[in-house]
Formats: C-alpha cells, sequence, structure tokens
C-alpha cells in the first residue's frame, strides 16, 4: 500500500512512540547530531555550547548506548549485480546492530512507500530489503525533504537518536524531471544553457540545501555507481552538498568492491552518532550558527540551522 508522506509520518511515529516513549514538545530547543572520535563516552557536562556567539544549555546527550531510529530508503533502479551486493552488505550491518536500534525500510523510486515500519525485528528487515523489486524512476531528489520531514516529526515526540540512511544507484537522467537543461536557441552561442548544462541540476540543489538546513534529520547517502559524465558528476556533488547540510555524509563507490565497504562504514557510523537537544537563546536569528566545545575531543556536526516556527 502506498501512503502520502504525512500518513507515513503518522504511521512511523506512532511505533516510534510506542518503542520509545514520548517526551513533551520543548520549545526553543533543536537537537543536533554529532560524531566524535573520543574513544570515552560524552555526557551532558563534557559539552559547551554556543548558538549565535551566545553560551546555550545543553539539556541531553543521547549516545551510543541509548535507542537509535534508523530509516533506511532504498533508491535502487539500475545494475543488479551492485544491488544484489549492497543488499547483503545492509543485512550484514544491520544485523551487527545492538537490539535498541530500530529499523524502518523504505521504498524511493515512484513515489515514498513503507516496506517495514520501525522494528528491532531483523528478520523483518531483511526481508522487506531482499523483496525489493528494481524498477521505476529514481527518487531520492523527490523524497528527501518528505524524509527529513518525517524524521523531524520523530524527533520532537521521542527522546532517541535518529537519522536516515539512502542507498541509491540514481542516475541523473533517471528521474521523471528532466535535469538536461536542453539549450533554448542553438544559435545564440551567448545561451546559458549552453555553457552550462547542469544550471537545472544546481538550482534543484540550492533549493533543496535552503529547505533541508531548516530540518534536525542528519541524511547519510550511500552511491553504488560513480559516474563522470557532466550532469552525473553535478548530480553526485549535489548529494555530497545536501547529506552534508543536514548533518550526515555521502560516500561514491566507483567499483563493486567498494560498495560493502562504504555500507558498513556508514552503518556503524550511524551507529556511534549522538544528539545533542540544545535550549536555543530567547533571541537568536532565523539562520543560527552552532559552536559546540568539548576538551580533547574532536567534535564533527552541522553548524547552520534555519529555525522554523513550530
Amino acid at each position: 500500500m502506498r501512503l502520502s508522506a504525512p500518513v507515513t509520518a503518522v504511521a512511523l511515529g506512532a511505533m516510534l512512540l510506542a518503542v520509545a516513549g514520548a517526551q513533551p514538545d520543548k520549545a526553543r530547543t533543536i537537537r543536533v547530531a554529532l560524531t566524535t572520535d573520543a574513544a570515552v563516552p560524552l555526557s551532558k557536562g563534557d559539552v559547551l555550547a554556543n548558538v549565535d556567539g551566545q553560551k546555550s544549555p545543553v539539556l541531553a546527550v543521547h549516545g551510543p548506548k541509548d535507542d537509535l531510529m534508523l530509516i533506511l530508503v532504498l533508491d535502487l533502479t539500475e545494475d543488479i549485480s551492485n544491488i544484489e551486493l549492497a543488499k547483503a552488505a545492509l543485512i550484514s550491518a544491520i544485523n551487527q546492530l545492538p537490539a535498541n536500534v530500530y529499523v524502518g525500510v523504505m521504498r524511493a523510486q515512484d513515489g515514498l512507500q513503507v516496506l517495514v515500519d520501525p522494528t528491532a525485528d531483523r528478520e523483518a528487515v531483511q526481508k522487506a530489503i531482499l523483496s525489493l523489486p528494481v524498477s521505476g524512476r529514481a527518487g531520492l531528489l523527490e523524497s528527501i525533504e518528505p524524509v527529513a520531514q518525517l524524521g523531524d516529526r520523530v524527533l520532537t515526540k521521542a527522546s532517541i537518536r535518529l537519522a536516515a540512511l539512502y542507498v541509491t544507484d540514481s542516475d541523473i537522467y533517471n528521474y521523471r524531471e528532466d535535469f538536461t537543461n536542453p539549450v533554448v536557441n542553438t544559435s545564440d552561442y551567448r545561451d546559458l544553457s549552453r555553457r552550462f548544462p547542469e544550471g537545472l541540476v544546481r538550482e534543484k540543489v540550492a533549493k533543496l540545501e535552503t529547505s533541508l538546513t531548516s530540518y534536525q534529520t542528519p541524511i547519510y547517502i550511500v552511491h553504488l555507481a560513480y559516474r563522470t559524465d557532466r550532469l552525473n558528476e553535478a548530480y553526485q556533488s549535489g548529494l555530497l552538498q545536501l547529506a552534508g547540510a543536514t548533518g550526515g555524509s555521502a560516500i561514491f563507490c566507483r567499483s563493486r568492491p567498494e560498495i560493502a565497504p562504504a555500507i558498513t562504514s556508514v552503518v556503524a557510523s550511524i551507529g556511534s552518532q549522538y544528539m545533542i537537544d540544545l535550549q536555543l537563546p530567547e533571541k537568536v536569528s532565523k539562520n543560527i550558527q552552532i559552536e559546540f566545545q568539548s576538551e580533547g575531543r574532536v567534535l564533527n556536526y552541522r553548524t547552520r540551522f534555519i529555525v522554523r516556527e513550530r
């Protein structure tokens, strides 16, 4: 059954609340995903925070021992050999996660569809991954904002860590939307569409980046097939840009042997992720800058958020 984004959010959110327990929606707070290279776990007293240059209280630190929801979004339409490798690697990596990691599986091709609600049942997740059909059009760009919105709805209701992981082999030429930016005037050498054929891709990415900066859900991307033509290189650079804007990351595989290690690495990174609950000052700009400090530790996190009215 295909679900709209709002219905999907309700379904996944309700499941999560039953698992993780609800909390009040706190005004003027923000949740920031963070990773660190330190072996000693972070605690609330270890982190100092500034928002727009103002000291801001750290309300809570959710670490690797706390519950995690992983929204796995599969966007697979191309090379079946790459896809089979990716499916096997995903199953192996997810099976190594602790029992307090709940995995929901979605399909992005031709509209978002829930394959399995968040669950600790690894058998159900494996079945959903293996049964995914390889068909349809690429769906990452059109689904990434609804996925971020879904994640944020859960984050406002549950004391839990959360991340979204896209596994994709998307080709920019396989979207419903035409990103080829055809030349408007073939006789005019000054026509910008002739000089910048990737203009539509960059425009789409810029709009999405602005939207995603207002969400708190970190998005990770593993792309199974790096492509070297000009339009796909612009697209892949855009995916890297979008993942970074959310506090996640993107990895691009240039050969089949790179697929399993990339997936294993990203899933492990998500499993070790922290989420920091931060109190915002009374007066801040709409576009805020965040800074964390922790003595003796290197912290990796996104610094820019657009504050939305809740």
